[in-house]
C-alpha cells in the first residue's frame, strides 16, 4: 500500500521552493514552484552501492495523459526489483531511446540524400581511423569523378561520364539490390577493374552513412551466389625488359632535353612516384625544389606522401650527381626539375633504346631491379609501402640510413653496369660499346 493515499497527496500544494513527497518505498513526487509534480524512483543496482534516480516519463495525476498513484507505484517496484537482479532498466532505455532518436534524425536526414551528394558528404567528412586524417586531394577528386557527367572536349566529343554517374540521381535510401547490379554490369562493359572499383567506393558510401540494402550483392551477409565478388586489386608492372634497361640508360644521356632526361634518370634510381618529383597543382602536391636537397648528405624528404607520412630518400651517388647538378647556381624555392611536359623526351628515349616503358613504369623497373639485389622489408621501405599490416616489418624490424642508403646505391650500380654491356643487336653487328659517361 502507499505511504499516502490520494486525498492525501492533493492537499499538497506549490510553494516557494520545489519540494519532495515521499509515497512508497523508492518512490517520490516532486512538486515544482509552477505546480509541475514529476514522479521519482530511487534504486541501487545489484553490487554497487551507488542510490541512482530516475524521472518517471509522465507527470502525476489522475487526467489524461499523466501516471496514477497506483501505476506509479507498480513502475517503481518493478524498476528497483531489476535493479535488486542487477538490472539498471532506466538506464537501459535511455540508451534504447538515444539509439532510436539517431536513427530518426538520420533517416530524416538521409530522406532526400541521393547517390551524388552521400558520396560528395563522404568524400568531405571521411577520415582514416588509423590516424584520423583526411582523404588525399587526388582520391576526393576521382571519387567525386565518379558522379559527373563525361566532359566534351574541344573538337565536340563527349568523354565518358563517372563511374557511378547512372545512379548519381537516385535516392540512397531508394537504391535496390538490381540498382547495383545493372551498375555492376554496364560497368563490365568498360572493364572489370573500372567495375570493381566503382562498387569498392559505393559499398565504402553505403557503410558511412548506414544504408542497409535488402539483399545487397555487395554485403558481407548475402549469400555467396547472389554476391558480386570483387578482384583484390592488381598492378600491372611494365618495367623495361632488363636486356634493353643498358640502352634505354645510354639513351636517356643522350636525349635533346636533358633536364627532361635527367628527371626520368632520377626517378629511375629512387624508385619515386613522377608526382612526389614533379608534384601535381590539380592536387596542390608539391615538387621537389632545390631547397629540399641535403646535397651534403644527399638526402631529400619527401612530405605527405600517397601513405600519409613522410619519405626520405638516401640517394645513391649517382642520383646525387643529378641532384647537385640541377641545384647548382639556383635559388632554394627553384623546382629541382622544371620541366611542364616530359613525355615528348621519354617518347624520344623510347624510340632510340627500341623500349616503350612509360612513367611508372620506371617505378616497376626499380622494384623489379630491387626485388632481386636487396631484402623485402628494404624494398618496401624504400618504395615507401606501408608496414602497418606487417607485424614484423612494422614493429621488430629497423633499418638504418646506411642500409637503405646502401639499397638504393646497390640498385643504381646494376643499372649503370646496365649501361656497359651490349644489346642483343650490339652483339650481332659486333659494334663496340661506347665508355662510360
Amino acid at each position: 500500500m502507499p505511504l499516502l493515499t490520494v486525498r492525501a497527496i492533493e492537499t499538497h500544494k506549490a510553494k516557494a521552493k520545489p519540494y519532495k513527497l515521499t509515497l512508497d518505498r523508492g518512490l517520490q513526487l516532486r512538486i515544482a514552484p509552477d505546480g509541475v509534480r514529476t514522479l521519482l524512483v530511487r534504486y541501487s543496482v545489484k553490487g554497487s552501492d551507488v542510490e541512482r534516480q530516475y524521472r518517471l516519463p509522465q507527470e502525476y495525476g489522475e487526467g489524461p495523459g499523466q501516471m496514477k498513484l497506483a501505476t506509479a507505484c507498480a513502475e517503481a517496484a518493478r524498476i528497483r526489483a531489476l535493479a535488486r537482479d542487477g538490472v539498471d532498466w532506466p538506464a537501459q532505455e535511455e540508451a534504447r531511446l538515444r539509439a532510436e532518436a539517431a536513427e530518426r534524425e538520420q533517416m530524416d536526414r538521409q530522406e532526400g540524400m541521393t547517390v551524388a551528394k552521400a558520396l560528395r558528404e563522404y568524400v568531405d567528412k571521411k577520415r582514416r581511423a588509423k590516424d584520423g586524417l583526411p582523404l588525399k586531394a587526388r582520391t576526393k577528386a576521382d571519387y567525386l569523378a565518379m558522379v559527373e557527367p563525361g566532359e566534351t572536349t574541344k573538337t565536340g566529343k563527349k568523354l565518358a561520364d563517372g563511374l557511378l554517374f547512372q545512379l548519381a540521381d537516385k535516392l540512397l535510401l531508394k537504391l535496390t539490390s538490381d540498382d547495383i547490379r545493372d551498375q555492376y554490369s554496364s560497368l563490365l562493359k568498360r572493364s572489370q577493374r573500372q567495375a570493381d572499383y566503382a562498387m569498392q567506393v559505393l559499398r565504402a558510401v553505403m557503410r558511412w552513412h548506414g544504408v542497409v540494402v535488402p539483399g545487397n550483392p555487395l554485403g558481407r551477409d548475402t549469400a555467396g551466389r547472389d554476391r558480386i565478388v570483387l578482384a583484390p586489386a592488381k598492378g600491372n608492372p611494365a618495367p623495361i625488359p632488363p636486356e634493353r634497361l643498358g640502352a634505354w640508360w645510354r639513351a636517356s644521356g643522350k636525349a635533346p632535353s636533358q633536364v627532361a632526361a635527367d628527371y626520368y634518370r632520377f626517378q629511375l634510381l629512387t624508385g619515386c612516384r613522377g608526382g612526389e618529383i614533379h608534384g601535381d597543382k590539380r592536387y596542390n602536391y608539391p615538387p621537389i625544389r632545390v631547397g629540399d636537397v641535403d646535397c651534403d648528405v644527399g638526402k631529400v624528404v619527401l612530405r605527405d606522401t600517397k601513405n600519409r607520412s613522410d619519405h626520405k630518400l638516401l640517394l645513391a651517388r649517382q642520383a646525387l650527381e643529378i641532384a647537385a647538378k640541377h641545384c647548382a647556381g639556383r635559388k632554394p624555392d627553384e623546382v629541382l626539375f622544371p620541366i611542364t611536359d616530359a613525355r615528348k623526351t621519354l617518347k624520344w628515349i623510347n624510340a632510340k633504346a627500341k623500349t616503350h616503358v612509360q612513367g611508372h613504369g620506371l617505378r616497376d623497373t626499380f622494384a623489379s631491379i630491387a626485388e632481386e639485389l636487396v631484402s623485402g622489408g628494404l624494398l618496401k621501405r624504400m618504395l615507401n609501402h606501408s608496414v602497418a599490416g606487417d607485424v614484423t616489418l612494422g614493429h621488430y624490424v629497423g633499418k638504418s640510413e646506411a642500409q637503405l642508403r646502401s639499397g638504393w646505391q646497390t640498385v643504381a650500380d646494376f643499372i649503370e653496369a646496365a649501361a656497359q654491356q651490349p644489346t642483343p643487336e650490339d652483339t650481332r653487328s659486333g659494334e663496340a660499346m661506347p665508355r662510360p659517361e
